[in-house]
């Protein structure tokens, strides 16, 4: 059974405008948003009697809801008339999570997580409200992966950065967790009230955010065009099939298969001109504390430093794609530290001591029209839970850096390929 629901403001909210269009605006910012989430189950956990995972075939047993309303972005624009289509939240609560799960009877606060990496919190009374919706159909159409697919959260009353994309899975909890960082979410963030940050009034954000926007819809833009080539990976795909966090770079050559992957064998760390300042910047806290490891040598090929720093060579498509793989607790103060013991892909794949991170780097050729796309890949994944939350506040320090260093590494294989060009051989 469907039911409809008119949920639109007669009013418009404080210091919002119009947006013509409906941008993606989210936590993948440089970075590819999520594809290939199978969306079958949701994990539940917190203060739950009997944590576990939902199955989203349960959510169709549910009422489904058509529901047009309007989303406002806390960076002062807004999309009107967004037709979406799901299951009530509160239908969700009521029927599935509190039966099967047992939350505690003080539960407050709802955590929505969502396969991007990013979460939010929300109010236990607001995250009933018969507006908010778990949506997976938009305008008529499937959710697409701009916005949020398989399955979304919808909370026309609060700000979109309360709308999580790419459900995958419910936190309930008796207290909020600790909020994201430099006070960017608001604990309610309700619109009507305008609680854009968590200790900053807002006629005080609203001009620096409208600033922003045009350098966030452009780093999204670039993000959804990364997303094209998310999955195509294969030697990747079977090394790591899932991962927590990941980093995705590309540039296109106007050279042969052949001779950007000579290129990409030959550039050494030398050639890479951020490589050496970022990287004497990560260790200088582990030389502070006399624990540090030298560098590689910069004159060798950077597949060789790798393998010096610990990486170990997983998989390979010679001429095509190479997997380079690492374990270690990468947000040590004193450095990567590796684990020594994995020789191959068996002992990669199969490690899964608590405390750890794994993670996973691929270069990876294809021909594209008369030249070649060339394409750095870099998955992480942790071997439980405590270990993801200390590599996600890792990622975000070093994030920045590490982007860099990638950009760096396939800017310097187009110098030598134009270098090669213009000597006729390759070097």
């Amino acid at each position: 059974m469907r039911r409809k629901l008119q949920h639109r403001d007669l009013d418009s909210p404080p210091h919002q405008r119009s947006a013509p269009g409906f941008p993606r605006f989210g936590a993948s910012l440089g970075r590819p948003p999520p594809r290939g989430l199978d969306g079958a189950r949701l994990q539940v956990s917190g203060d739950v009697e009997a944590p576990g995972e939902l199955e989203v075939g349960a959510l169709a047993a549910l009422a489904r809801r058509c529901q047009v309303s309007d989303l406002h972005c806390v960076t002062t624009w807004t999309k009107a008339g967004l037709a979406w289509e799901g299951v009530a939240f509160r239908e969700v609560w009521e029927k599935l999570l509190v039966p099967r799960f047992r939350p505690a009877a003080d539960v407050a606060w709802v955590v929505f997580f969502g396969g991007d990496g990013y979460r939010a919190t929300l109010a236990l009374e607001d995250a009933l409200d018969q507006s908010v919706l778990l949506a997976d159909v938009l305008d008529g159409e499937p959710i697409g992966v701009a916005h949020g697919a398989p399955l979304r959260l919808v909370s026309p009353a609060l700000y979109g950065y309360k709308n999580v994309k790419h459900l995958t899975g419910f936190g309930l909890r008796r207290r909020p967790p600790k909020p994201l960082p430099f006070g960017l979410e608001h604990l309610r963030g309700r619109v009507a009230r305008e609680e854009r940050h968590a200790f900053l009034p807002a006629w005080l954000v609203r001009l620096p955010y409208q600033l922003l926007t045009p350098a966030v819809a452009w780093a999204q833009r670039r993000s959804l065009s990364l997303a094209d080539y998310v999955g195509r990976s294969p030697v990747l795909d079977e090394v790591m099939p899932r991962w927590e966090a990941s980093e995705l770079h590309h540039v296109w050559f106007d050279a042969s298969l052949e001779e950007t992957w000579a290129a990409l064998s030959a550039t050494t760390g030398r050639e890479v001109r951020l490589l050496r300042p970022l990287m004497a910047l990560r260790r200088l806290p582990g030389w502070l504390l006399r624990r540090s490891s030298p560098g590689g040598d910069p004159r060798e090929p950077l597949f060789a430093t790798l393998e010096q720093a610990g990486f170990v060579q997983l998989a390979e498509q010679p001429g095509r794609e190479i997997v380079f793989g690492v374990v270690g607790r990468f947000w040590s103060p004193a450095g990567n530290a590796p684990v020594g013991d994995i020789e191959d892909l068996d002992g990669f794949v199969g490690f899964d001591k608590p405390g750890y991170a794994k993670a996973a780097m691929s270069f990876l050729a294809r021909r594209e029209g008369t030249g070649t796309r060339l394409l750095a890949e870099t998955r992480v994944i942790g071997t439980d839970a405590m270990a993801v939350r200390r590599f996600r506040w890792y990622w975000r320090l070093i994030r920045p850096g590490s982007g860099a260093i990638r950009r760096s590494w396939l800017a310097a294989v187009g110098r030598r390929l134009a270098r090669c060009r213009v000597a006729g051989e390759l070097r």
